[in-house]
């Protein structure tokens, strides 16, 4: 089990006795991930889904996670695009050393951990339908591709995604457990609430498969 604590304020005097450690996500208040993301991507067998349970909340409200159906996302492409990604596979590190900025990249002693590479259209490990798999928070390029076209590739993919797919916005109440499946969908936290309210929840990760490409 985690906690996460986006209500937890990180001081300048944190900062420095941290030294070299960051946290991605909000540079104030660490474990709040505003940006469309999948957890667990820098590991050779990512969670198959998240669970979160609602310890606190933001007394003014607000706080929200959001999802986005990558299925769809993948399935609205034009079928040339389509037919261009199966096969192609993306790098990820804990540290993507700001790759697509404005994304704050982690640090710390999971830098220590080998990259690793999963497939950008993923077959669902149970209904077997495919999913754009991609995590700009912690991928670094794509295999095979010049580091450039391959990020910009990787950014077209999440820009479509977000101009496209279905959103779902869950408006946390005391208590809430929430489960979700990483392999079809990206997610993020609202920080619509004032730096320092409490926003914090148990986190688990259930243990997953190596991500398996969609022929």
């Amino acid at each position: 089990m985690q906690v996460i604590d986006a209500g937890f304020v990180l001081t300048e005097e944190l900062r420095q006795q941290l030294g070299d450690i960051t946290f991605g996500g909000d540079t104030q208040r660490p474990g709040l991930f505003e940006t469309f993301h999948v957890d667990d991507t820098y590991t050779e067998r990512p969670a198959a889904a998240t669970i979160l349970n609602a310890q606190e909340l933001p007394p003014s409200g607000g706080g929200d996670t959001r999802f986005m159906d990558m299925r769809a996302a993948y399935a609205s492409l034009d079928p040339e695009l389509r037919r261009r990604l199966l096969g192609l596979r993306a790098v990820y590190a804990y540290n993507n050393r700001d790759a697509f900025p404005p994304r704050v990249s982690a640090s710390g002693p999971n830098d220590a951990l080998v990259e690793v590479v999963h497939p950008i259209v993923r077959k669902h490990p149970v209904t077997g339908g495919a999913a754009l798999y991609i995590d700009l928070d912690r991928a670094t390029h794509i295999d095979t591709l010049p580091i450039d076209e391959g990020r910009a590739l990787l950014q077209r993919l999440q820009d479509h995604a977000e101009a496209h797919a279905p959103r779902y916005a869950h408006r946390w109440r005391d208590h809430d457990v929430l489960i979700w499946d990483n392999a079809s969908v990206q997610h993020k936290a609202s920080g619509d609430f004032p730096v320092g309210e409490a926003r914090r929840f148990y986190r688990f990760l259930i243990a997953g498969d190596a991500p398996a490409p969609f022929a």
